[in-house]
């Protein structure tokens, strides 16, 4: 399958993805950039152990911060216990579930440092406490 490229991402951020071994796409949809990352794994505890993922690249990024995450199909938890702060959203013609989830002045987006990579570490991250608060 040929991968779309509507886009470039800066090559820090294609490097962070090809080391992850993730396979992606830039799309453009209206104004807005997504990065779309197919088969993004998800960790045990989840409907799926995959997902394709969707990051919202703002226009003047790498200098504005990636915010939220977008997954394809819908994550539930195992253990039945609900996930706050989601929302639907049509990406591409699909359905994906909007995390809210965003970054603190603890952990504010770093220009020159943050990007796709980083960006990553956060979504699993917030993937991780919410398995957390299910066990609690």
């Amino acid at each position: 399958m040929k991968m779309r490229r509507a886009f470039q991402l800066p090559e820090e951020d294609e490097e962070a993805l090809a080391a992850r071994g993730l396979r992606w796409e830039a799309i453009i949809e209206g104004n807005t950039r997504w990065l779309m990352i197919l088969g993004y794994p998800i960790p045990d505890g989840y409907n799926c152990t995959v997902a394709d993922t969707a990051l919202r690249m703002p226009p003047s990024y790498p200098d504005d911060q990636i915010d939220m995450v977008y997954f394809s199909p819908a994550l539930t938890l195992r253990s039945g216990r609900g996930i706050a702060a989601l929302s639907t959203v049509t990406i591409d013609g699909r359905q994906f579930q909007q995390w809210s989830r965003h970054r603190t002045k603890q952990n504010p987006w770093r220009i020159g440092l943050d990007n796709v990579g980083t960006h990553l570490l956060q979504v699993d991250t917030w993937l991780e406490r919410e398995l957390r608060k299910a066990a609690a």
